[in-house]
């Protein structure tokens, strides 16, 4: 009898073992219900056109860039309450011209970028003091260092004295062959010290322009001893270990998108263009999760239905969207559909608990103009 109750508690030790590695191996998103509220003043939108979430320890922060006013404000995350206001001022023996971007590389380090043409940016503490003003060259057949905190998202990346940064080279869209294209770089690192600039050895891929003209806007992501690129126009992700190496590609294709993905024609009119880049199936932000050490990459499936009414209205009201999930190896774990009408992916950030979606769609009832709120996405 002991022995025929022993072999029962093995078999059910066994079924709960295999049924919890089984859970473990096919993790999903879940959207948890838990929500983050940040309290709003009147001159302050619900849908942030710049904006990074900082982990001080202790202590989480939201920062919100306000471009009308040249104003970074400094939310508690934990209380949902503005702490500070930095207003910055334009012109002037202090003045940073119009604040285009930021990057929080800690509470006393605070990164200030103009649009996205000239050769200098500002260094700002927590106090709103400029620290410091940076010239830089600008490489030949390059273009002025791009940052922007909502839209492809890629943190400029600050190693040593030298900041790693995107920028736009000089392009008419209608004119690039795939030639042309696979010899830029994706950006290239400034030397803080000299304002001297050196090119990624990362360079488009030679065969994105294959099937035709697409956008070339990519986003990057700084992993655990490694950089990952996703293009808007290819299923494939890009990995280096370093700036200084060349990249490999890896297959991280969302089970929701066009095989082919779509591109364009040289002679587009306004209407055809518009319908490539907002109804077609195309992919977003990547961003890197340290807690989890996963990839987070959004996507948008085709909107085979949309007329051009509904396309020109997709910039504040979005569509559908996915997000998927790869390792660390750029293998794609999960990914997860969302419909339209709730989550407004273009203001999307990495938590200590998981991935934070805007609840500031425009067809959300739950949208609060007094507020602007987050729903933490879980990984299960």
């Amino acid at each position: 009898m002991r022995l025929f109750l022993y072999a029962i508690l093995l078999t059910l030790f066994v079924q709960c073992q295999t049924k919890t590695q089984s859970e473990n191996l096919n993790p999903a998103l879940v959207s948890s219900g838990e929500y983050i509220s940040l309290s709003l003043d009147d001159s302050t939108s619900n849908i942030s056109t710049g904006y990074q979430y900082f982990d001080a320890g202790e202590r989480e922060f939201f920062f919100n860039l306000i471009w009308e006013s040249n104003t970074l404000q400094v939310y508690d995350l934990s209380s949902g309450n503005k702490i500070k206001s930095l207003s910055f001022e334009a012109e002037g023996p202090s003045g940073v011209g119009d604040v285009f971007a930021f990057h929080v590389h800690s509470l006393d380090s605070i990164f200030l970028f103009s649009p996205p043409f000239g050769q200098r940016f500002h260094l700002a503490n927590l106090e709103g003091q400029i620290l410091k003003k940076f010239e830089y060259e600008i490489p030949e057949g390059g273009g002025s260092a791009f940052v922007h905190n909502a839209f492809m998202i890629s943190p400029p990346v600050l190693e040593g004295s030298k900041l790693a940064v995107n920028h736009r080279f000089p392009q008419n869209m209608r004119e690039l062959t795939g030639e042309k294209l696979a010899g830029q770089s994706f950006g290239y690192q400034i030397d803080l010290s000299t304002g001297e600039t050196e090119y990624f050895a990362h360079l488009y891929p030679n065969d994105y322009l294959t099937s035709g003209l697409k956008s070339v806007d990519f986003s990057r992501a700084q992993g655990k001893n490694q950089i990952v690129y996703s293009l808007v126009g290819d299923h494939r992700v890009f990995v280096a270990s370093s700036f200084e190496e060349e990249w490999k590609s890896v297959i991280a294709k969302s089970q929701f998108l066009d095989e082919a993905l779509p591109s364009f024609n040289a002679d587009a009119v306004y209407e055809e263009f518009q319908s490539y880049a907002f109804s077609s199936s195309r992919y977003g932000s990547i961003l890197f999760d340290p807690y989890r050490e996963v990839y987070y990459r959004i996507a948008f499936p085709t909107l085979s239905e949309a007329s051009i009414a509904d396309i020109r209205s997709l910039g504040n009201a979005l569509g559908p969207f996915v997000v998927m999930v790869l390792d660390s190896d750029l293998k794609v774990i999960t990914e997860k559909k969302f419909e339209s009408g709730k989550y407004h992916p273009d203001n999307v950030f990495v938590g200590k608990k998981g991935l934070y979606l805007s609840l500031q769609h425009p067809n959300n009832p739950e949208n609060r103009e007094e507020e602007m709120q987050f729903e933490l996405i879980e990984l299960r």
